[in-house]
């Protein structure tokens, strides 16, 4: 969802997509999407591109932007958890970007989607994934932006009764991935800079589901309350560029 900006270069480092095959797992608005486009671009490699979402609404705008950079590119609207359509040992790389924390808003449901990486991907084929790390594993006061905004769409989504994502600390991946098979497994911890205004675009997201989804609790109070702590958020996001989020960069091989 987020631009990957603090940890580029480690997330690229021994990194070649000449006449590689990649996956990646969540397109949503296309911000990673753009990033490997724009790096096939300036090393002018030879490289495919599928890339999976289960929402297609911003498919035909990325395609526009980048359908020229690649040798084949593939927008496909799918279940991360069930690639039925992509062909076993045939992936030369997954890159899956704050999107595993998505994929877990149901329980197990990352391990299904892991099980699917390693099957589709070759023999020493690469994993990369970036992800937040859980609120529950850092100081919270260190990220107060970061910390109130992920409490509220939170809150929100468990007072409308919708899924809501669960961030998954880098140890207890590693130890998932461990059992599904991975190996040369290692991550690093990093202050990711999350562009403001794209967070304020998710938040604002979160309180129209608020306002406009339905009210199973009958306490308009609630609903008021969780509008006035999202909008005085806001106004704190409008008076900044970036805020400092934590995250972490896991890679592994088959």
């Amino acid at each position: 969802m987020y631009k990957i900006v603090t940890a580029d270069r480690f997330l690229w480092e021994g990194i070649n997509l000449e006449g590689k095959i990649i996956l990646e797992g969540g397109t949503s608005w296309g911000n990673t999407t753009r990033l490997i486009a724009k790096k096939v671009s300036e090393n002018n490699w030879n490289t495919e591109l599928i890339s999976v979402d289960i929402d297609d609404s911003h498919f035909n705008e990325i395609e526009k932007d980048i359908q020229p950079v690649f040798k084949k590119l593939n927008l496909r609207r799918g279940d991360l958890s069930d690639l039925y359509f992509i062909p076993s040992n045939s992936i030369d790389v997954v890159i899956c970007n704050y999107t595993l924390s998505s994929v877990e808003q149901f329980p197990l449901r990352v391990m299904k989607t892991l099980k699917e990486f390693y099957r589709v991907l070759k023999t020493e084929g690469q994993l990369l994934v970036t992800e937040e790390m859980p609120i529950w594993s850092v100081d919270s006061k260190d990220y107060t932006y970061w910390s109130k905004r992920l409490r509220i769409i939170k809150s929100i989504s468990i007072l409308k009764a919708m899924a809501t994502f669960n961030e998954i600390h880098p140890s207890d991946l590693e130890e998932g991935l461990n059992i599904i098979g991975f190996k040369n497994i290692h991550w690093r911890e990093f202050n990711e800079k999350i562009n403001a205004e794209m967070a304020v675009k998710f938040l604002d997201k979160k309180k129209q589901n608020l306002i406009k989804g339905s009210n199973d609790l009958e306490n308009e109070n609630l609903t008021r309350g969780f509008v006035d702590l999202t909008e005085k958020l806001v106004k704190k996001f409008e008076e900044t560029k970036e805020f400092l989020a934590p995250a972490y960069i896991l890679k592994a091989n088959k």
